[in-house]
């Protein structure tokens, strides 16, 4: 309602209902001359001017012959009056006042529920569409977002209605005025209806300020409820963690029952097949291993030209597809989903892994456990002598030898070759032969030194000669291991909170010392009639990435031969805590706890910042409290007794308004303070 001479004719509407007055449209040359009452006589019009005309067809009241007017169609009230009973209207309320707060409630529950489960998690189909369609996903959050603020605007328009009904039925009714109306009807329609040149004048008034103010507040905040609901229900990639916890053996225990178990399951220097998880493992080291020693012995020796990002792909453990290891495996039988599907012992309580569902839907994941591994040292030097001696087998063959070698008890040494007499070889023009001896430990050590030689014959006696590798440390260790899925690979790297106990007790000695024994078996099985394999990968190595020569030794062999050493070991000592575990019924002082964490990407709903999303949510909230409160004005001021039910913002209830001060059908000043009447107002 504005002052403009238009607008007070529009305000001061009908005085009578025989009345017509004269009506002037500004905007063009559209006038409407009064009949005398008794005549028919024609309207006049500029031509061309036919925008307030009725439609061709329209069913229009017309007059007979005298003056009696014809009644309109029922289906042509432009206001016909709506009937409801008093329990109607407090069902409508009430229903209003539900569809309020479920706009308030939900968005807050919601939050809460992603929030308190750090993250809901999408499964099935539901995240198969968002997976294929993520766009068109977008699209339709973006229209509920949309529905959204369609409904906070429709709710709130209900209640200004509703507010403008109880306001003029009440004794307030004598406040109403130009403005008031002006005001419900920008409310409930949520958009500006004074003209700019208009705000002036408005914002002279404090109160009419506050108002405007407020409209503006509510469409800034409407404007942001479709932004705060994305954010809320927008689905995406988000990580999760959960606890790992599950046992593995421990080579660390000085319980009398576990070295018996362990003394009892001890590999042994022959090989025969078991069935176990589903998977066939040979019950030695050594045989069918080949192949992934060399891959893992290469993959160590690549860390000594500063290639630390290759892999070892291990095929024998028993996994789909084979295991691979970022570096050596370290001695480390790698546990969890993606270890060897045989020894997997993680607990299915907190694990992720254990729900088919949960892990269908994982996107990506890391985790990590602390599991025991092996710690190795190795220094190797070319020697003038060796303890290895070669004798011909001329009663059975030319081209057989035996080798074999004795540990030098005045130096200390002792064997550590169980049930090793001699290694029967070629006798070849690349022979290479090997053996081991211990040193027990000196006084306040743990652990014994062992010592690895090894000798070339023939060709290899002048590129490899006499070698002789010092190892110590050798003994268990923990390892904290992390299993990447997007790179598919293990990494392995000491732990920082290894059990302090640990370093005070002694490693059971036949782990470590089968390794050598599996290390044996291993250059004697890579023997051919023309080379060693594990020479002949050590010599390529040096060949192709150092340039050196095969036929004379370098330091730089040496380092190689440490790595490649040290790359078996690790291995075979993987593969003999494999054989160990394979026993039945270990005791309970035989295991460890293995402990450790998940981090996985799913998709579904999740909340980054708490303070933002509540943020975004609080422009809603404003709208339906607002609502909400004036609806709860309207049960205070009406008292649910409903005596109006006509809408104060409705097109013809503003044209039936009366304004106090204006003559109707001239152009009087209006101004914002006057009082509005409606007439009539119909009761229920």
């Amino acid at each position: 309602m504005t002052g403009s001479p238009h607008d007070q004719s529009f305000a001061g509407a009908l005085d009578n209902p025989g009345h017509r007055p004269l009506s002037k449209a500004r905007s063009s040359s559209y006038t409407v001359v009064n009949p005398k009452d008794g005549d028919d006589g024609p309207s006049k019009r500029n031509d061309g001017d036919d925008v307030l005309s009725e439609e061709d067809g329209d069913d229009v009241p017309s007059k007979k012959k005298g003056g009696d007017d014809v009644p309109s169609k029922k289906d042509d009230s432009a206001n016909p009056p709506e009937r409801l009973t008093r329990p109607q209207r407090i069902r409508n309320d009430l229903l209003l006042a539900f569809g309020i707060i479920l706009l308030i409630v939900w968005p807050w529950a919601v939050f809460a529920v992603i929030k308190g489960k750090n993250g809901v998690q999408m499964y099935g189909p539901l995240a198969d569409i968002y997976h294929e369609y993520p766009h068109e996903v977008a699209i339709v959050v973006t229209q509920l977002g949309t529905i959204n603020r369609l409904a906070a605007t429709f709710l709130l328009g209900k209640v200004v209605v509703r507010f403008g009904q109880e306001l003029i039925a009440s004794a307030h009714r004598e406040r109403v005025t130009v403005f008031g109306v002006s005001a419900l009807l920008a409310f409930r329609h949520m958009s500006l209806v004074w003209g700019w040149g208009q705000f002036r004048q408005l914002a002279k008034g404090k109160s009419r300020f506050i108002v405007i103010a407020l409209l503006l507040l509510c469409l800034a905040a409407l404007s942001m409820i479709p932004s705060g609901t994305a954010g809320l229900i927008t689905p995406g990639e988000f990580n999760k963690t959960a606890e790992l916890s599950g046992t593995e053996l421990d080579f660390f225990s000085e319980d009398t029952l576990c070295l018996a178990w362990l003394e009892a399951n001890k590999v042994r220097n022959n090989c025969d097949w078991t069935s176990f998880g589903g998977t066939q493992y040979t019950t030695c080291l050594g045989e069918n291993q080949m192949f992934d020693v060399l891959d893992s012995g290469r993959t160590n020796m690549l860390s000594v030209i500063g290639i630390q990002n290759q892999t070892s792909s291990l095929n024998q453990l028993g996994a789909e597809g084979g295991i691979r290891f970022l570096g050596s495996v370290k001695g480390i039988l790698p546990n969890g989903p993606d270890g060897v599907p045989a020894f997997n012992s993680l607990e299915p309580s907190m694990n992720p892994f254990a729900n088919p569902s949960i892990r269908r839907g994982m996107v990506s994941y890391n985790y990590t456990l602390i599991q025991q591994g092996l710690e190795s040292t190795i220094s190797c030097i070319y020697d003038t002598s060796s303890p290895i001696q070669h004798t011909t087998l001329s009663d059975i063959s030319t081209r057989l030898i035996a080798s074999s070698g004795s540990c030098n008890r005045t130096a200390g040494l002792e064997d550590v070759l169980e049930n090793i007499g001699e290694y029967p070889t070629l006798n070849v023009n690349n022979t290479l032969t090997y053996w081991a001896c211990k040193q027990p430990p000196r006084p306040g050590a743990l652990e014994p030194t062992y010592f690895i030689y090894l000798r070339g014959r023939t060709n290899y006696a002048t590129s490899i000669g006499n070698i002789t590798c010092r190892v110590s440390p050798m003994r268990s260790r923990t390892y904290s291991v992390d299993y990447l899925s997007l790179r598919g690979h293990f990494v392995t790297k000491l732990a920082t909170n290894s059990d302090p106990q640990s370093s005070q007790r002694a490693t059971f000695s036949r782990y470590t010392e089968h390794g050598l024994v599996g290390l044996g078996n291993l250059i004697w099985e890579a023997q051919n009639w023309s080379a060693n394999l594990i020479a002949e990968a050590v010599f390529s190595f040096g060949a192709k990435n150092l340039n050196l020569s095969t036929f004379e030794p370098n330091p730089k062999y040496l380092e190689l031969y440490e790595a490649m050493l040290q790359g078996v070991l690790e291995y075979e000592a993987t593969y003999s805590r494999l054989i160990y575990s394979l026993g039945p019924h270990p005791p309970q002082t035989c295991l460890r706890n293995i402990t450790g964490a998940v981090s996985y990407s799913v998709r579904g709903w999740y909340i980054s910042n708490s303070f933002t999303q509540a943020g975004l949510l609080l422009p809603m909230t404003f709208i339906n409290l607002a609502s909400l409160s004036l609806l709860v004005a309207c049960f205070v001021i009406g008292k649910f007794e409903y005596r109006y039910e006509f809408d104060a913002t409705d097109n013809v209830s503003l044209l039936s308004a009366l304004v106090e001060g204006a003559k109707r059908g001239t152009d009087s000043t209006i101004e914002w303070r006057n009082k509005v009447k409606y007439n009539p107002v119909q009761s229920a």
